[in-house]
């Protein structure tokens, strides 16, 4: 099985609580790199998780050429230019609710996975809560 890296945007209370010890779960799955709002607590969350990797600047993160997907998990405004970073990049995207601040932005983004061939997924699980 080869072996998928993750890198993980927005390091919030979700992010570290849900997202990045699930995916670490998983066989075959490493969050291979981190960013958050501070270097330090991206280097805190690192240390937490064993994460190799950490960037100061998310666009850098989006770009790493090692990497083969992303998880957004920053405040919502941040998650299409994020969101398109890493798709322009060839990566997989998985966003967190919301999917964008607008329907225009999530039409880019869903033209963007399109154009791609990049998957591109909402972390919302909620199917029937009001």
């Amino acid at each position: 099985m080869q072996e998928i890296r993750v890198g993980v945007i927005g390091a919030g209370g979700n992010t570290v609580a849900r997202h990045i010890p699930n995916l670490q779960a998983i066989e075959g799955v490493t969050i291979a790199a981190v960013c958050n709002r501070s270097r330090a607590s991206s280097e805190r969350v690192a240390g937490r998780f064993g994460i190799a990797q950490v960037y100061e600047r998310w666009q850098e993160l989006a770009a790493a050429p090692d990497l083969d997907a992303v998880v957004i998990g920053t405040w919502p405004y941040m998650h299409a230019p994020a969101t398109l970073a890493a798709l322009a990049a060839g990566k997989h995207v998985l966003c967190e609710k919301p999917l964008a601040a607008n329907a225009r932005h999530a039409k880019q983004m869903a033209q963007a996975a399109s154009e791609t061939g990049r998957v591109l997924a909402a972390a919302f699980h909620y199917r029937y809560p009001p």
